[in-house]
């Protein structure tokens, strides 16, 4: 039985490696992802590699095709419109409950990702033009928590794949939106005072409007 537990643990690890390397943007959209060479750099078995990757295919941050194995998702105009549109949709949903259910430990742990979201640079003081993986990883930890105080397991999941799968897109679209004039400081900010505020109403057309700008500026930059 600690023998299975420990392969589970291992798996989970290279899961979460993998991961946080498609995020920082180790692995380009397109890119094949061969479990025997990707065995080798995180000194695991295939098998490992196997499950860690049947895992990141259930968050779309790796597509399986039959003959050709496993790869990073292309980058596409149309499942970026799509995920965006169900993204808006469900994380309405979400914050709309969690400002209904979620009580003062739950506002106490949006506060505080958001504070150390303000304190962490977007881009890399010694070069701004690559973004900061810890930012990112920040930011995403700021969105969970405000959809956390819902209490519905099933559509956190839910949320928490979509973020995901839109997550490529969020990495790869630094070159491409580089030069888009958006406040994305006072965009959150705003969001929180509605959230703490308990005005749904707001808090909804913010985070719709948050997720419409950047799928906006995506595609009026999209590489021809």
């Amino acid at each position: 039985m600690s023998k299975q537990g420990d392969t589970k643990s291992i798996v989970l690890n290279v899961y979460q490696q993998i991961r946080q390397n498609i995020f920082d943007g180790h692995y380009q959209p397109g890119m094949r992802l061969a479990p025997a060479v990707l065995a080798k750099e995180y000194g695991a078995s295939t098998t490992v590699l196997r499950e860690a990757m049947i895992l990141l295919t259930g968050d779309r941050l790796v597509v399986s095709t039959p003959g050709s194995g496993f790869s990073v998702p292309e980058l596409k105009r149309k499942e970026l419109q799509d995920l965006t549109l169900l993204r808006c949709h469900n994380e309405s949903l979400a914050i709309q409950l969690a400002i209904e259910r979620g009580g003062l430990d739950w506002e106490t742990a949006v506060i505080s990702a958001h504070h150390i979201m303000t304190r962490i640079p977007r881009r890399k003081p010694e070069t701004p033009e690559v973004p900061n993986p810890e930012w990112f990883n920040a930011h995403r930890t700021f969105h969970s928590k405000l959809l956390s105080g819902c209490g519905i397991p099933a559509l956190i999941d839910i949320c928490e794949k979509l973020s995901a799968a839109t997550e490529i897109y969020r990495v790869y679209s630094v070159p491409m939106t580089r030069t888009v004039k958006r406040d994305v400081e006072t965009e959150h900010a705003h969001l929180l005072e509605a959230v703490l505020a308990h005005d749904t109403k707001r808090a909804v057309a913010l985070i719709k409007a948050h997720y419409e700008a950047t799928e906006a500026s995506l595609l009026a930059n999209w590489p021809a």
